[in-house]
């Protein structure tokens, strides 16, 4: 027998994964067809075009491509000696042994899934209805839904209702008699139980981010939260940014039905756990609402994603959708239906309409500031009923990617710094309680709002050589901070805080302040105007406040006047799951809001470079 040499095998330690691929496959897209990156996989937050460097992962043995200039430039000379390539660079010309190393996991990472709770009466787009039925036979041949039409317009005074086709072909024709709990949605009918009572009517609420995705299994009967549960975005593996996957996926037709594969079936996995916590079956599932930002609405769904990717940044559609649950590929009832959120317009999602929805802001009377804060942030300024929105692109700093040694919310992830002695001294907190591996998004805005507290970077964000843990490191000499000596760091090396790092801290902020300082321009208004700013988001719930106004990323207002309001955009959709007024509501919101695209505003260039720089520092 021939021996096929087209194909090798690649090893995955420490999660103890094998795949066989074809030669020249390089060591990311093996991982990627073993769907490595939902629990312990590599990361690869530029997409794996050899742009961020943190896919780092160590051949043990085997016969890989030459290295490549990315790999030269990303890797330390350290690093390249023991042994590590990039997984996106490195093509497989044998088999091979890999070991991901801890800094390279995805891990488990907090995921903030929990808001505010806003009190509604459940008024859901289903109901329930109980009908008796006759047994099919000679002298009485009517079929079962045949019965069960009747017996809606008879009893119930409803208009015609017709069947669901996916019911008709999964119920029997035939009736035997007894009783039968139907759900209708308007005017059709989507799940029958042949049973009195029957299982309760569940829905699924989901706020699908960027980077996280929460879902929350709700009783649509008495609004109870049943289960709630978060999972990182499996569209991650092809890019940590909005603007990476849009690009991934415009490479070819394949690469954008995989993009739409991989998060119908992280939804499902997500829906499969929701119910296995709750005890229910997913037949009980009826109804949906999802809401995300404008890519991923439009990813999901299958729609035009071209003019996404360039300006004007204009949605195929800013509507609300209807959809069958199935044509989704999710597992639900029959008949479900799944109610995707309207964006406003370009990068302004339907997540943010559920935030102003969640968050009340649309009815707040004071002056409100509202910001959802993510790899892509939405702001929003309201008075007197009138909203104006924006998005800036904050980047997934904040995130922990695109700094050196950033990593998400994980366990062993630097998550809070505080300095002392003129940043002579660290103290630092982990998630878990575990030795530290890298830091994460909060953790990199405290250090360089502690680093300008003590002085150790001026208002241009600059570094002082000249300090005791400052030096300068690689042929280029950059300037960097030692925070975690090798020997206190679970990573077997020091952890450090870079020039660069800092300047991605700058980017991220002068991006939030400069869109914040449009709008107000925009409503003539002042920073002391504002009576309230609300801050939503995973990242928004974790960061220290104290730090974000150290180095001017909100306006410099007191501290009374913010709210942290968590996932402000899982509770809208929670919300318009429960109640068809709600809903009505949130589409009010989108057509209510005004959009503004910050680039086309005069000034917003100059505002921005003005905005890199730190204020006035604060002495504690």
């Amino acid at each position: 027998m021939e021996i096929d040499r087209a194909y090798s095998t690649v090893d995955f330690e420490p999660v103890g994964r094998r795949v066989r691929v074809p030669a020249g496959q390089t060591i990311l897209e093996a991982a990627r067809g073993m769907d490595l990156f939902s629990g312990g996989g590599v990361v690869a937050p530029c997409g794996g075009k050899g742009l961020c460097g943190r896919c780092r992962v160590r051949v043990a043995e085997g016969n890989l491509s030459p290295l490549t200039e990315a790999e030269k430039r990303l890797l330390r000379e350290e690093e390249l000696a023991a042994g590590y390539r990039l997984a996106c660079q490195a093509a497989v010309q044998g088999p091979v042994k890999v070991e991901i190393p801890p800094e390279s996991l995805t891990g488990r990472q907090e995921l903030q899934v929990a808001g505010e709770d806003v009190a509604v009466v459940p008024e859901p787009a289903v109901k329930r209805f109980v009908i008796k039925l006759q047994p099919t036979n000679i002298n009485f041949p009517q079929p079962v839904w045949q019965q069960v039409e009747r017996a809606l317009m008879a009893d119930y005074g409803l208009p015609e209702v017709r069947v669901d086709l996916e019911l008709l072909r999964c119920e029997p024709v035939l009736a035997a008699g007894g009783a039968a709990t139907v759900t209708v949605r308007g005017r059709e009918a989507g799940n029958i139980f042949w049973s009195v009572p029957a299982p309760k009517p569940l829905g699924l609420a989901v706020d699908l981010g960027t980077t996280k995705v929460a879902g929350f299994l709700i009783d649509l009967a008495s609004g109870a939260l049943l289960a709630a549960e978060g999972i990182m975005n499996p569209q991650i593996a092809y890019g940590e940014d909005v603007m990476s996957r849009l690009a991934y996926a415009l490479e070819s037709r394949e690469n954008y039905r995989r993009m739409t594969r991989v998060i119908t079936d992280g939804l499902n996995r997500l829906l499969h756990d929701l119910a296995g916590k709750a005890g229910v079956f997913l037949q009980t599932v009826e109804e949906a609402v999802i809401v995300g930002n404008t890519a991923m609405h439009h990813l999901l769904l299958g729609l035009p994603v071209s003019q996404l990717a360039r300006a004007p940044y204009v949605p195929a559609a800013a509507v609300p959708v209807e959809v069958k649950a199935r044509e989704l590929g999710l597992d639900m009832a029959p008949g479900a239906v799944a109610y995707l959120m309207p964006p406003v317009a370009g990068f302004v999602g339907g997540d943010h309409v559920a935030m102003i929805l969640g968050s009340r802001i649309d009815e707040a009377k004071a002056v409100t500031l509202g910001l959802d804060i993510g790899t892509n942030t939405e702001i929003v300024l309201a008075r007197g009923g009138e909203m104006l929105s924006c998005s800036c692109a904050s980047g997934p700093a904040f995130e922990g990617a695109q700094i050196q040694q950033g990593m998400r919310a994980v366990d062993g992830a630097i998550s809070l710094v505080r300095l002392s002695d003129g940043g002579g001294r660290v103290h630092f907190e982990t998630i878990g309680g575990q030795p530290p591996l890298g830091i994460c998004g909060s953790g990199v805005l405290d250090a360089v709002a502690e680093l300008y507290r003590e002085g150790v970077i001026n208002d241009n964000g600059r570094l002082d050589r000249s300090h005791p843990r400052v030096r300068l490191a690689g042929e280029k000499k950059i300037a960097e901070y030692l925070l975690v000596p090798a020997e206190q760091s679970g990573a077997g090396h020091d952890l450090v805080l870079t020039q660069k790092d800092i300047g991605e801290i700058q980017l991220a902020k002068a991006a939030i302040a400069g869109g914040t300082k449009i709008l107000l321009r925009e409503a003539g208004l002042k920073e002391e105007d504002i009576e309230q700013v609300v801050v939503a988001g995973a990242f928004g719930t974790h960061l220290q406040l104290a730090s974000a106004l150290a180095i001017g990323m909100f306006p410099a207002l007191p501290p009374e006047r913010f709210r942290q309001v968590g996932n402000a955009a899982g509770t809208g959709a929670r919300l318009a799951l429960l109640s068809m007024p709600e809903r009505r509501r949130a589409e009010d919101v989108a057509r209510r809001v005004k959009y503004l695209e910050l680039t086309a505003v005069p000034g917003f260039g100059d505002t921005f470079m003005a905005e890199l720089r730190f204020p006035p520092p604060v002495t504690r």
